[in-house]
């Protein structure tokens, strides 16, 4: 499993739905994790590490460990909350993103049993930005091209300062 380049095919597309015949749902998911814990990150999609499955993981391994797999979102809050985010796939960028601060999900755990649950606060956020992979979209896709130009223009610019402190 090796993290995608952002501008790769299959974080284009929908993956297709996991296969509980074909596939250890269990070991696949802790797998998953596991990519999401080596990476740093707080949420990892199948399809962001090359596997073409609607997965994703989320939590920091310590309190918070979830497997979510073929989801759907069935409703979303009506309030809205503005934060940072970023994405494992397109490091060093961060935007502010409106998302609903709660979601209710359908999804299959690990034994392929339906579940529907609400996700609340930074749990929806995490859970709509791993969603957004699970429709072929990403983060950026939600802002206007001047604000992405500008986050890419900054994070570039970080880049040159860290290299010529290095060089000095």
């Amino acid at each position: 499993m090796e993290l995608l380049n952002f501008g790769d095919e299959m974080l284009k597309r929908t993956p297709k739905e996991f296969d509980f015949e074909e596939q250890d749902a269990k070991e696949f998911c802790d797998k998953l994790f596991a990519k999401q814990q080596e990476l740093g990150g707080i949420g990892l999609s199948a399809n962001q590490v090359g596997l073409d499955a609607r997965v994703f993981t989320f939590g920091d391994g310590k309190d918070i460990k979830r497997y979510i797999i073929n989801p759907i979102v069935i409703a979303m809050g009506d309030d809205t909350e503005a934060m940072k985010e970023g994405c494992l796939s397109l490091p060093g960028v961060s935007l502010m993103i409106r998302r609903p601060t709660k979601v209710t999900v359908k999804y299959q755990d690990v034994e392929g049993a339906d579940v529907v649950e609400e996700f609340a606060g930074m749990a929806a956020r995490v859970v709509l930005h791993e969603y957004d992979h699970m429709v072929g979209q990403n983060f950026t896709q939600r802002v206007s091209k001047l604000k992405l130009d500008r986050a890419i223009k900054a994070m570039k610019k970080k880049v040159v300062r860290k290299i010529r402190s290095k060089i000095q």
